[in-house]
Formats: C-alpha cells, sequence, structure tokens
C-alpha cells in the first residue's frame, strides 16, 4: 500500500510529494539521530577489497558518471530514480534517503541505497558496475543494508522481477526473502529478513 502511495504522490502530485519528502527526512532525522551515528562503522566493518562508505555531496558528478557508463540493459530492472548529476546531489542531500558507495580505490563500482520512512519502513536498491559483475559486491552490499536495518530498527522492502535472477540470488545469500505480494506489473514487493550476518 504504501509503495503504491508513494507511485501516486510522486507521479501525480508532485508539490505535495516534495513537502512529504522534507517532512518525512526532517523527522527520520531527528527520530533516528543516535542509531544513524552507527552507519560509518558498519560501513567500515563491511569493507575489505573494496570500501563502503556513504556518499556525499561532492560524488554527485562521479556517479552521475558511474551511471552513464552502464550499459542500457543494466537499467532494465533498476529505475528507482533519475541519474543525473543535479537529482543525485538532491538525493544525497535527503536525510531519509541513504545513499551508499562501492570504492575500488577511487572509482565508483557500485551505489546502493535505503530510502527510509518515518514508519519504520525502507525500500532498498543496488547496482553494480558491469564490469564487476560476479565479484561479490551485490552480496556486500546486501550485507551492508542489513546490518544498517538491523543497527536502526527499520524493516526493509523492495521490489523485483521474477526474471532478475541475478539480484534474487544475491538477495537470498544474506537475507530471508519474504514475498509480501505480487503487484500488477508482475514484479514482487517482498521484504528483506535478517538471517546470519556473518
Amino acid at each position: 500500500m504504501l509503495y503504491k502511495l508513494a507511485h501516486i504522490l510522486r507521479d501525480r502530485f508532485g508539490f505535495i510529494w516534495n513537502l512529504v519528502e522534507w517532512g518525512n527526512a526532517l523527522v527520520f532525522a531527528l527520530t533516528h539521530r543516535a542509531s544513524l551515528k552507527k552507519i560509518p562503522a558498519i560501513l567500515r566493518e563491511c569493507s575489505g577489497q573494496y570500501t563502503l562508505r556513504m556518499a556525499e555531496t561532492a560524488d554527485a558528478a562521479p556517479l552521475a558518471e558511474f551511471f552513464s557508463e552502464q550499459p542500457e540493459e543494466s537499467f532494465k530492472f533498476f529505475k528507482p530514480h533519475a541519474f543525473d548529476e543535479n537529482t543525485l546531489a538532491k538525493i544525497i542531500r535527503n536525510k531519509a534517503f541513504l545513499t551508499f558507495l562501492v570504492l575500488d580505490g577511487e572509482k565508483i563500482v557500485g551505489y546502493f541505497f535505503l530510502r527510509c520512512f518515518v514508519n519504520g519502513k525502507s525500500f532498498r536498491g543496488k547496482i553494480v558496475d558491469y564490469r564487476y559483475m560476479g565479484k561479490g559486491i551485490a552480496k556486500l552490499q546486501g550485507l551492508a543494508m542489513t546490518k544498517i536495518a538491523v543497527a536502526t530498527k527499520i524493516r526493509m522492502f523492495g521490489t523485483i522481477s521474477p526474471d532478475n535472477y541475478a539480484s534474487l540470488a544475491s538477495s537470498k545469500a544474506v537475507n530471508e526473502v519474504r514475498i509480501v505480494e505480487t503487484l500488477d506489473n508482475g514484479y514482487y514487493y517482498i521484504e528483506y529478513l535478517p538471517k546470519n550476518l556473518n
């Protein structure tokens, strides 16, 4: 229900959506202030061969470049927002839209996020550079998001096409995946539940 309502507001009532986004971000940041401070340590704990960190406003331009380098096929199942620099800068500044990067040295090789709401729910998403697929990065992103969700006491939801086998596989590697319902477009609306995080 929340998923459908959010899309109706965003697509048909832009002004109201912007107000809701602003209010949600303000309240979320205030109510989760203490637990949000745990995130940098969680990302450091998950880092190893690749560095995980929160995105900063200065990352908007290189992140837009990252998206521009991905083939069209990469966006078949990943369309959470626009990928231009201005949109990305706005998203990164949104305190309830937690955005993260995976780096190989200084190069962005992955992007993931938790779009959080004051009701304790969030929607998650992730994408890996096509040149780095098969290296365990998607699993690493899922592990980090799960640890962050547990630390912040936020439930994680998302939508996955039943044809997106790679995303389903990486999700099941670190989460119990509960199908809440099948949407009109055939996608699964699912909840990601923690399992063994070690």
